[in-house]
């Protein structure tokens, strides 16, 4: 950690990028990970673009009942120290693979959601935003549209928050990816744009190789660590 500390005073700009793995703490299961949803269901089957125009209420099913565990997780540890992290000017900006809005629960003030968020939707006729919350109906507009969730579905375009994080990607002397196996296309190329990149993942990822840093430990425990030595602990 004394190393990484080293690289972060030295960086004249750093990035985050986080995925799932920062957020297993919070009791949100990795995606992909041994026992990671998609074990379990086909991804196609539920959260793509085909699945939500073809049976809207099978796919808003599965939908709130993920909305409701990611409505009561809370920051852990590791969300707490990139908040702090940001605060002391030494993370400008935290790109996230995410969709439960924990950075912004623990404080992080600039955020980009590269695959969106699932507190919030857009009517498929006005295209007005609304909030989400849970639903046991398919949600509608007050015009009567159906609402699409704000994710980034399989079959998607990526939004405009990934082209941002692309440009702040550019920007950095340093990206420091936490909780993220890297192999999720095109986030998991952001590192490759900075002039370095350091990686805190519980597995090996495929950039291992190309980073100046690693550490296969939990993101919760590791980044307290590098408060720590950043004097930024308390």
């Amino acid at each position: 950690m004394e190393t990484l500390a080293r690289m972060i005073r030295e960086s004249q700009y750093t990035v985050v990028l986080t995925g799932a793995g920062v957020s297993t703490g919070s009791g949100i299961p990795d995606f992909r990970g041994p026992k990671g949803l998609w074990k379990q269901v086909d991804p196609m089957d539920a959260l793509s673009v085909a699945a939500f125009y073809r049976d809207p209420k099978a796919f808003y099913d599965f939908y709130f009942h993920m909305l409701s565990e990611f409505a009561n997780a809370k920051p852990n540890p590791a969300h707490l120290a990139i908040a702090k992290l940001e605060e002391a000017g030494f993370v400008k900006t935290v790109i996230t693979q995410n969709i439960d809005e924990l950075h912004q629960k623990a404080g992080s003030k600039k955020v980009l959601e590269v695959h969106g968020t699932t507190f919030a939707g857009y009517c498929l006729d006005c295209k007005k935003e609304s909030p989400l919350a849970y639903s046991t109906e398919i949600p509608r507009c007050s015009c009567g549209g159906i609402i699409r969730p704000k994710v980034v579905l399989f079959g998607d375009g990526m939004p405009d928050a990934y082209f941002k994080a692309e440009e702040e990607a550019h920007k950095a002397d340093l990206v420091l990816v936490v909780g993220s196996s890297l192999t999720v296309s095109p986030a998991c190329y952001l590192p490759l744009r900075a002039k370095e990149m350091a990686i805190i993942n519980l597995e090996p990822t495929p950039f291992d190789s190309r980073a100046i840093f690693v550490s296969h430990e939990k993101a919760e425990e590791e980044l307290p660590r590098l408060l720590q030595c950043l004097d930024l602990a308390g």
